[in-house]
C-alpha cells in the first residue's frame, strides 16, 4: 500500500468529528463508596503535604 500524502492525511484528521464529553442529565450526588474515596484521598495527600513539610524543615535544621 503506497504512504497516504500530506492533504489526505490533513483531509481524513479533518474529517473526524472532536469528541464530546459525556454529560449527564442530572446532577447526581456522589455515592458513599466515592465520598469514602474522596476522603483518604484527601487524608493521604494532607499527611504527604505534612511529610515533606517535616522533611523540608528537617533538611533545613541541618545544614
Amino acid at each position: 500500500m503506497k504512504p497516504l500524502t500530506e492533504a489526505q492525511v490533513m483531509g481524513y484528521r479533518g474529517s473526524i468529528p472532536p469528541r464530546t464529553p459525556q454529560r449527564y442529565d442530572v446532577e447526581r450526588e456522589p455515592t458513599a463508596a466515592e465520598k469514602r474515596s474522596a476522603k483518604q484521598q484527601l487524608k493521604t495527600r494532607r499527611a504527604i503535604e505534612e511529610y515533606n513539610e517535616q522533611r523540608a524543615l528537617r533538611l533545613a535544621m541541618e545544614l
